[in-house]
């Protein structure tokens, strides 16, 4: 295979991360769907803003609360982005191949939401090596030599040693990252090998 030519003179154990939300799974919809279903009469304005949750009515309560009250639901009405399965399990097989890491970081505020993120995984038949849940969005980069995250709070904290991957959404068009794409279904194997020649690259400075 042509693509796996690159690796054989770089044998650093590379680990990949990738986010679920607003990245492999479309959150956005998802949750606005679940709004819905409480809130069946409220507008929901455009995602231009990574916190438009708390710009919705709840009726007079907290919409952080309310949010991680409800969050492990999203993840009973959320469907993966087009093309992101195959996206991720395409790289899942090729770093295999060279004893790299794929893990799953992820912000999740509640135990219920943990357990529906990991049920929301195997249901759509992602592969990866761990889920993780890191405490804060800036921990994501303990985890990992190259993110794939679509959150400005991930993207624009990165280690000058790690390489990002940037899920272009409308929040985040100002967010400087080492490469973008327009969607989850644009990760391909041919990226990955340049982010992984970036990470090589900087940890020979």
């Amino acid at each position: 295979m042509k693509h796996l030519i690159f690796y054989e003179t770089f044998t650093n154990k590379v680990i990949i991360g990738i986010d679920i939300d607003g990245t492999i799974n479309d959150f956005f919809n998802g949750y606005n769907l679940l709004y819905k279903k409480y809130f069946p009469e409220k507008k929901i304005p455009d995602a231009d803003d990574w916190y438009w949750y708390k710009k919705l009515d709840y009726n007079g309560i907290d919409g952080r609360k309310w949010f991680n009250q409800h969050k492990a639901e999203v993840f009973e009405i959320s469907q993966p982005y087009p093309g992101a399965v195959d996206a991720i399990n395409n790289i899942y097989e090729l770093i295999k191949s060279y004893g790299f890491t794929l893990n799953i970081v992820t912000n999740q505020p509640t135990p219920d939401s943990q357990i529906a993120a990991q049920k929301w995984l195997q249901k759509y038949g992602f592969k990866y090596d761990n889920l993780i849940f890191s405490e804060t969005s800036k921990d994501k980069w303990k985890y990992a030599d190259i993110m794939v995250d679509d959150a400005d709070k991930v993207i624009g904290v990165k280690p000058l040693s790690k390489v990002s991957i940037k899920i272009e959404q409308p929040y985040n068009i100002h967010t400087e990252s080492d490469f973008n794409i327009p969607n989850i279904k644009a990760l391909n194997i041919s990226l990955i090998k340049q982010a992984i020649d970036k990470v090589k690259n900087k940890t020979t400075i």
